[in-house]
């Protein structure tokens, strides 16, 4: 099992950060109380959970093979958000291998800006009077002209739903990925190490714009209005403070949260968790998914660790699920696992501040964890807890989680978090 962060250790300087970003979590801008966890809006309210169909997801996770899409669904991943760079294009049932090389129909150029019109890179790059080919080293010239090959997957289940998204980099004024759940806004180009040199000749290799424009395009591409949205990537991994985040999410309330757990991440820098940040965004009272991704590592690993497991309405026709999906993640209508083994089978709080969640997936040890840090811990497949009497203890709180440690195995599993302020 992966060490986990010392959270009470750290409790204290989460509120000394949150007291100072401008939305203090004892002067909250709004405060409902402990009835505000009866509210419609919030993770789980609408849930019925004797008719709940909990559908494995990816929000990031690189694939441009079959043997890669065949290691997500051996898995039980059916909802395939696939995030792939380079260019930053949403993943098709028709993509070719090698067809990004060809040629593309967006790209930001130096001047112009984003633009939407062909590229067809064999005809840029050797264009006897504009072009570049000269310039090139003979091992990349020999790889000329480009062509686009077999189809990248040959057999796609049809339970399997390829939502379009792709990881954005790159922006001018500031560092960090982001993903574009459900939307189709496509960037940069496939010279990630400049070898064909567009870069150099004014073909930006990521978004290549301010990040603000940059969501903007993002949101705009959206599939469905009311579905989806961005994600913050790897935070810890990518330096990206508890200040920026805030930055971020209150752009538009479409930027739906971080990634809490980066299974690449963690292989190569032990920064795979991310609860520091989350619990210090989330103790300013805002609204804060948190997402559990494999990233690359399900290329490498088959025991790969990381997924979001959504809850639809086991009535929704499957026509409608793309919808349905999206729709769970803006809601906030999934929970953060490691293996999808440990379930989430009932997350409720009455009006009165009582908190009563269950679990499947065999014993756990449990927590309930808030602004003032680990608030209570039980074992088993339940947890009750109940919020103090008295009218600064939701203010005093902000938030409830829950977290699941499976005692005889490595699966965690981490709810999204309810709001008190």
């Amino acid at each position: 099992m992966p060490s986990l962060p010392r959270i009470a250790s750290t409790r204290r300087n989460f509120l000394s950060l949150a007291a100072g970003t401008g939305v203090g979590i004892l002067q909250p801008r709004s405060s409902w109380g402990a009835s505000s966890a009866a509210r419609e809006d919030q993770p789980y309210a609408q849930i019925d959970w004797d008719r709940c169909r909990r559908i494995g997801s990816v929000t990031h996770a690189h694939c441009r093979s079959q043997r890669s899409l065949d290691l997500l669904c051996r898995r039980g991943l059916t909802h395939l958000a696939i995030s792939n760079y380079y260019p930053s294009a949403p993943c098709s049932p028709t993509e070719q291998i090698g067809q990004w090389k060809v040629g593309q129909d967006f790209c930001t150029l130096k001047g112009e800006g984003y633009v939407e019109r062909e590229f067809a890179w064999n005809e840029i790059i050797r264009d006897p009077e504009t072009g570049w080919f000269d310039e090139l080293p003979t091992a990349m010239q020999e790889k000329m002209p480009f062509q686009s090959g077999n189809p990248c997957f040959t057999q796609i289940l049809p339970e399997v739903i390829l939502c379009p998204n792709a990881e954005h980099h790159s922006m001018t004024d500031c560092n960090g990925h982001f993903n574009a759940v459900g939307s189709n806004f496509a960037s940069g180009t496939f010279d990630v190490r400049s070898y064909y040199k567009l870069n150099n000749h004014g073909y930006a290799m990521g978004t290549g714009m301010p990040w603000r424009e940059a969501f903007g395009r993002m949101l705009d591409g959206l599939q469905f209005a009311d579905g989806g949205g961005i994600t913050i990537n790897h935070p810890k991994w990518s330096h990206t403070s508890p200040k920026q985040i805030m930055e971020f999410l209150d752009f538009d309330p479409r930027v739906m949260g971080i990634e809490i757990w980066n299974s690449t991440a963690e292989f190569l820098s032990q920064t795979g968790w991310s609860l520091d940040e989350w619990d210090a965004v989330l103790a300013t009272g805002r609204r804060c998914y948190g997402f559990s991704v494999s990233d690359h590592a399900h290329n490498s690993d088959p025991a790969f660790q990381g997924r979001n497991v959504l809850l639809v309405d086991a009535a929704t026709p499957a026509s409608e699920m793309p919808a349905a999906c999206l729709r769970a993640y803006r809601n906030g209508n999934f929970y953060a696992s490691l293996d999808g083994v440990l379930e989430l089978k009932r997350f409720h709080c009455s009006a009165d501040g009582k908190l009563d969640v269950e679990i499947s997936g065999g014993p756990s040890k449990l927590r309930v964890v808030s602004a003032k840090g680990v608030v209570h811990e039980q074992a088993g497949e339940a947890i009750s807890w109940a919020l103090p009497e008295g009218k600064s203890s939701a203010q005093e709180h902000v938030y409830l989680r829950v977290e699941a440690d499976q005692v005889d195995g490595d699966d965690r599993l981490l709810t999204q978090a309810l709001q008190l302020v």
